[in-house]
């Protein structure tokens, strides 16, 4: 006959009646049936009732978790966001980069010259106890970020967010995931105009750079006067990104070997980009994508461009030890954040709407439209066709051929075509 059939894994027993102890406590234990083995939890209180109420909170917090710090109701969320970096860290799925933008966010920045106001997941809900993370506690924290103008860093909160909770629903702590609950984000559109007026400001916006880089003075910067030249890389960078469609941080990592401009075609190969890790910037050897790995044809611009940077290397012989087209000044990788004030300087007071970003989707704009192919587009940018359409391509819709119905309703003729 079959011995007695072993309890669940992860039940309890029945908890035993409060016993008096010698020192006058009461004692409450129940049995927990781990993968380990059974596990005995005890309270004392000074009455019967109160070691029966502290065993039955004990009960309801009591959670198993092997190889983690155990998570209770009472976890502070900041301590659930070291728990899901821990996670990432050793998932192969997550790259360094992946890791390092949500440890960006989560955490307050060490530097001394980041602003302590900065608002990260530490220091707005970091303090709040799992229990107290509810949906409509989450949902006021997003909502006054979208309230304060910051809907980017609402929407990289509420993916962050989700998965913290997620482990709190996976290791019992809690039925669901308050994040469910939360609002979305209403889907803001963009004005009619679209992209197109972006196309028309090229050549104007190349001149003022270079207006810029030489020393002059241009709406919203005034002119060059003492400290150290102004940075002639912006120059360059923008005619690459214009000539390429290539991501910013795409070109900071660009390699000289990868770049051939004495063929017929002249080309570039992307290789790699630039990824933050734990405040560090380096060269991934991988695109962002499996679709950003690709063989470029440079216009003539952007030929002049390269040649005049390669011959500025030559002639400063700086440091540059990776072979990096655009170095720092220093042989390491340009700082994406550093060369961002530079890019804002020279853009002036009539550009401040143009981002590097911003050309790049004109380059889409400007393929698309000459030879009306949004994958012909899309793998000029290392895109797939949906995600070029969506974000970067602009281009009307046409409408079916009326003319005639039209024609003849203004001649005052409404009768069927013949």
């Amino acid at each position: 006959m079959g011995g007695r059939l072993p309890k669940p894994v992860g039940t309890f027993g029945q908890p035993s009646k409060p016993k008096k102890q010698k020192n006058g406590k009461w004692r409450a234990t129940v049995r927990f049936y781990s993968t380990q083995g059974p596990q005995q939890l005890e309270r004392m209180g000074d009455t019967a009732d109160e070691a029966r109420n502290r065993l039955a909170e004990a009960m309801r917090d009591h959670r198993e978790q092997l190889g983690y710090a155990r998570n209770t109701r009472n976890t502070k969320l900041i301590d659930l966001a070291a728990e899901l970096i821990m996670e990432m860290e050793g998932d192969d799925a997550y790259t360094p980069g992946n890791v390092e933008d949500y440890r960006r966010e989560i955490y307050v920045s060490t530097d001394k010259r980041a602003s302590k106001k900065t608002i990260k997941i530490e220091n707005s809900v970091g303090n709040l106890q799992i229990w107290q993370a509810t949906a409509g506690e989450l949902d006021r924290h997003l909502k006054r970020l979208v309230a304060m103008g910051l809907r980017r860093k609402a929407k990289q909160h509420k993916i962050i967010l989700r998965a913290m909770m997620a482990i709190a629903v996976r290791h019992g702590v809690l039925d669901s995931n308050p994040i469910d609950g939360v609002a979305a984000f209403t889907r803001r559109k963009p004005p009619a105009r679209g992209k197109v007026q972006d196309q028309d400001a090229l050549p104007a916006f190349r001149a003022q750079v270079r207006a810029w880089a030489a020393g002059e003075a241009i709406p919203g910067t005034a002119p060059y006067t003492c400290g150290p030249p102004r940075d002639w890389a912006v120059v360059w960078v923008v005619d690459v990104i214009t000539g390429s469609g290539m991501r910013p941080h795409e070109v900071f990592a660009l390699l000289l070997e990868d770049i051939d401009l004495d063929v017929q075609d002249p080309y570039l190969d992307v290789t790699g980009t630039l990824v933050e890790v734990k405040g560090k910037w380096v060269r991934k050897p991988a695109p962002k994508s499996d679709n950003g790995w690709r063989r470029i044809l440079l216009p003539d611009h952007t030929v002049e461009a390269i040649r005049e940077a390669v011959k500025d290397q030559e002639a400063c012989d700086r440091p540059n030890p990776m072979g990096l087209l655009f170095p720092a000044r220093n042989g390491s990788v340009r700082n994406p954040n550093n060369f961002g004030r530079i890019w804002r300087a020279a853009r002036g007071e009539n550009f401040a709407w143009v981002t590097p970003r911003t050309f790049r989707k004109g380059a889409a704009t400007a393929v698309d439209h000459a030879y009306g192919d949004p994958e012909r587009a899309a793998r000029q940018l290392g895109n797939t066709r949906a995600v070029a359409k969506t974000h970067y391509i602009d281009a009307p819709e046409t409408v079916p051929d009326n003319r005639d119905v039209l024609e003849r309703w203004a001649r005052g003729s409404t009768g069927s075509k013949t």
